[in-house]
């Protein structure tokens, strides 16, 4: 429900509360004439009543008061009508603006799309009921006639939902109404939990999505999708299928493709045909069995090679290929389907090079929908090719040459959408062999692609549009291994799966799908031992007949560390075979010459190499060896094969652990344990690769940023797993190995290149970060009574404010954290004027003035934190006029903003703590 919605609620139930009893009658006699069923309006006894009536037979609504403002006026109640003009009046930009969100796009639908009858047959039947299903064979143009159909609702209906929802399968279902859940404003509510399954997490989804849909204005109509899906909906529905047991008939539009008038309409390369013509047209037609899919590639064929119909027919009868159509077939009725593709990708295999060949073949691996043309600029190129990077452009030419699929989007932001048809035809078509080939290229384009750098939005967005390819990728590799079992066993296979795995469990926690990040996170930890050829649970009973695990966390590290010298080993020993180290070398520096780098890490490495990088976003060789020879990279030649490996065991453990801190307040620590044993681990770890680095004379590589700063330290903050992490000893020991690596030397490395050097300002801001997070807790621990120590930790305190502004002078990104972990700490020590002093530098201008203005605009995470501070400062401080007046300025803020959750939040568990 919107600010509007809300506003429009609290209107009417002013107006309820002036109508009296004889009033409520003559509402209800007048709306008799509006066939509202008898027994319904016997149960009205309240003005409430009458308007909950005409809301749900879409009588009223905050863009539809014309009824109630004609009946209020008969009763001479002018003072209501007034009330309800105004309301009008004030709002009539914001009624008129308001859009309902939308992931539809003209540029969804192909380009010489034609408007066919059935077209108008579906526009009519919905103009009578809410929801009907479009059956019929594949490749008859189902998907395209909705979305026809919801771009055109879209154009006379903008304040309704417009939503196609993915539903392939159950994972790519359950993450299309994620996104449709985060776009009705219900991101956090939407929120996949570790502890609940995929089946669960669906329900939850579809009950919030409901009850969101149920508190919308109902004289507004709504449009949803779901394509592929032989479910139920209850809203306005069209759904995709090929199963004719869907729904009854009175709900369904049978699609056979066109007619066959429109099949000769659409073919036809002139206005005016002979009846012989017409004939060869009829005859082109019946043979494709008048599918549009077949029909476009045909059509785009004969303009490019000027074939008549009997000119293609006589070409394409005669060599089609019938032995991979039997193999494949099950569905008798798409057989001539299938077999026209086949025949297409044959041509293509003759006429194409193959590395564009390889490019439609791995259409099968991918989904469906926006795949990013830049996927397919970052697929390896051929052995001893010049030229690593692949131009997509013949491969664009390719697809639209038989019509595979259609392009939308421009310049960097191309996108390629396919059929279900068209990956079913190249995933028979292809043979194991070919598979695995090219799996493995594939695996390659989304390590290069891939990144744990969100920050940037151009790395996000990169991040978020690789996602769901990257799901059906893996899932492809694990159907590829129980038909072909050695693959288990392939060393640069588990590699490539466990980078991929490993990265989209990382990314799925970003987009609030904690129980499948989950899922991928432990996928990668198994690729990894699958590695060194032992699983997880046996070196795990090795470990446990020497070292047990108790409450106390030392037992968990020394566990750690011994079950890493044996990792470690077994993975020395398998790097030791001469064909391995030669694959990690080239691996290593492939990826080091091909990854797409973040946007931070290539400002970091132009200021190293004194100027912008050639490729933009890749290192070329001349690039790599200066940085080499400056010491910000590791050569080829020296170890870089074994550090790679070794540092993606340190990832994945990384990863796997850092769950941890994705978990909520009320958590199993048993759970918690299983992640943070993985830190401890990858801290352990890390400890025997920078022994590594010693003995091979490389350089001192900083492994602690990701498993101390980010990993072990940071969960004493916590102690989730319950191992009696958050003392006062342990918080100083923290704060001391937090003033060691500030000091250091050591540089952050990531798989051999630079990524941090020691005198980085932001690795030293974040070390003086941790540091107050330290303080802060401390702070919390130390009883009131001690004024001693506080003492102390106010001083020290101060110390890291005077050098985090010294850094802050010189580095300004991301100032804001640094303030609230400061303004926190300073609260906690109860010096009211500092924490003030430092929240205020975080909070909206003027958000004290009694003339800030509660609509300018909605508060970000930070700032919402530093009022929220504040007002903890003002009920600290025995301000408690302060803080209820700044309380309600949050309250109206977070309301007009449409923050429901939020607001929801900080009135139910917040807002008589903050101002009572």
């Amino acid at each position: 429900m919107t600010k509007l919605d809300r506003e429009f609620q609290h209107l009417l139930s002013d107006i309820s509360d002036k109508l009296i009893t004889d009033d409520i009658q003559k509402m209800v006699y007048m709306l008799r004439a509006e066939k509202i069923p008898a027994q319904d309006l016997e149960t009205v006894k309240t003005g409430e009543n009458i308007f909950h009536l005409m809301t749900t037979y879409s009588l009223l609504s905050k863009t539809k008061t014309q009824m109630l403002i004609d009946m209020l006026n008969k009763m001479n109640l002018q003072p209501l009508v007034d009330m309800l003009e105004e309301f009008t009046a004030k709002h009539e930009e914001l009624i008129q603006q308001e859009e309902g969100p939308c992931n539809i796009k003209e540029d969804m639908v192909v380009e010489h799309f034609m408007e066919t009858s059935k077209l108008k047959e579906i526009q009519q039947k919905l103009a009578t009921t809410k929801f009907i299903a479009l059956s019929g064979l594949l490749g008859s143009g189902k998907s395209q006639l909705a979305l026809k159909h919801a771009c055109k609702k879209r154009q006379s209906c903008k304040k309704g939902i417009c939503w196609r929802i993915s539903c392939q399968d159950m994972v790519i279902l359950l993450n299309s109404l994620k996104k449709m859940a985060d776009g009705l404003g219900l991101k956090k509510e939407s929120k996949q939990n570790e502890s609940i399954s995929n089946e669960e997490s669906l329900d939850l989804i579809l009950e919030l999505i409901k009850r969101e849909l149920k508190e919308k204005d109902p004289s507004i109509e709504h449009l949803i999708i779901f394509d592929d899906v032989t479910d139920e909906t209850k809203h306005a529905v069209i759904a995709t299928t090929w199963n004719q047991a869907f729904c009854d008939e009175t709900n369904l539009v049978a699609v056979n493709g066109f007619t066959e008038d429109e099949a000769i309409e659409f073919l036809k390369r002139k206005n005016e045909l002979t009846a012989e013509e017409v004939e060869d047209y009829k005859e082109l037609a019946k043979y494709l069995s008048c599918l549009p899919l077949a029909m476009y590639g045909v059509k785009t064929r004969m303009v490019s090679h000027r074939l008549t119909p009997k000119g293609f027919l006589k070409a394409f009868k005669g060599r089609k290929s019938t032995i991979l159509i039997d193999k494949m077939l099950s569905d008798s009725e798409n057989r001539k389907l299938y077999e026209v593709l086949t025949e297409f990708l044959n041509i293509l295999k003759k006429d194409e090079v193959e590395e564009v060949f390889d490019m439609v073949l791995i259409l099968q691996f991918l989904s469906l929908e926006d795949i990013p043309i830049l996927f397919f600029q970052f697929l390896p190129a051929k052995e001893g090719s010049e030229d690593q990077a692949l131009n997509p452009e013949s491969f664009i030419e390719a697809i639209q040459k038989f019509s595979f699929g259609y392009i939308r989007g421009e310049d960097d932001d191309r996108y390629i959408c396919t059929h279900l048809a068209v990956t079913r035809t190249i995933d028979c078509y292809t043979s194991k062999e070919d598979k695995v080939r090219l799996l493995k290229n594939v695996l390659k384009a989304l390590m290069w692609l891939l990144d744990k750098d969100n920050i940037h939005e151009k790395d996000y967005k990169r991040n978020h549009d690789l996602l769901p390819h990257a799901i059906l990728v893996i899932r492809h590799y694990e159907t590829l291994k129980k038909e072909v079992p050695e693959l288990s066993k392939d060393f640069e296979l588990n590699i490539l799966v466990a980078y991929v795995y490993d990265l989209v469990g990382y990314t799925y926690n970003f987009f609030g799908m904690l129980k499948n990040a989950g899922e991928h996170s432990t996928a990668a930890k198994r690729s990894c031992f699958a590695i060194t050829g032992i699983e997880e649970d046996q070196i795990e009973e090795l470990v446990s007949k020497t070292c047990v695990r108790n409450e106390n966390y030392e037992t968990w590290e020394k566990f750690a560390k011994r079950e890493a010298e044996i990792v470690f080993e077994k993975l020395k020993n398998v790097i030791s075979v001469p064909a391995n180290m030669e694959l990690l070398k080239k691996m290593a520096l492939d990826y080091n010459l091909n990854t797409y780098r973040s946007q931070e890490h290539i400002e970091l490495l132009q200021g190293y190499l004194g100027n912008n990088l050639e490729n933009e976003c890749t290192l070329t060789k001349v690039e790599y060896d200066h940085l080499c020879k400056n010491h910000l990279a590791i050569p080829a030649a020296n170890h870089l094969g074994e550090l790679f490996l070794y540092e993606l065991f340190i990832q994945v453990f990384y990863t796997f652990g850092r769950r941890i801190f994705y978990l909520g307040d009320h958590v199993d620590y048993k759970t918690a344990r299983d992640f943070a044993h993985a830190l401890f681990l990858a801290k352990e770890f890390g400890v025997k690769v920078a022994e590594e680095c010693k003995q091979l004379d490389l350089p001192d590589i900083l492994y602690v940023m990701l498993t101390e700063l980010s990993g072990t330290l940071e969960q004493i903050f916590d102690d989730r797993a319950k191992l009696s992490l958050k003392t006062i000893q342990h918080l100083e020991n923290a704060a001391s190995r937090f003033k060691d690596l500030q000091d250091s030397t050591a540089s952050y490395f990531s798989f051999g290149v630079i990524k941090s050097g020691h005198e980085s300002l932001q690795h030293r801001k974040i070390c003086l970060k941790r540091l107050v997070r330290c303080y802060t807790a401390m702070a919390h621990l130390i009883p009131d009574e001690n004024e001693e120590m506080k003492k102390e930790i106010g001083e020290k305190l101060h110390q890291c404010n005077v050098q985090l502004e010294k850094l802050s002078s010189e580095y300004s990104h991301r100032q804001t954290g640094v303030d609230l972990r400061m303004g926190e700490c300073f609260l906690a020590l109860k010096n009211f004027e500092e924490a003030k002093e430092k929240f205020l530098k975080v909070a909206p201008e003027g958000i004290l003035q009694d003339t800030f203005d509660v609509k300018k605009s909605a508060l970000n995470f930070h700032e919402l934190l530093a009022v929220k501070g504040l007002i903890n400062v003002f009920k600290g401080s025995c301000q408690k006029e302060k803080a209820q007046e700044l309380a309600r300025r949050l309250e109206a803020i977070l309301d007009n903003s449409n923050e429901v959750e939020e607001l929801s939040h900080f009135r139910l568990k917040e807002m008589n703590t903050l101002s009572g």
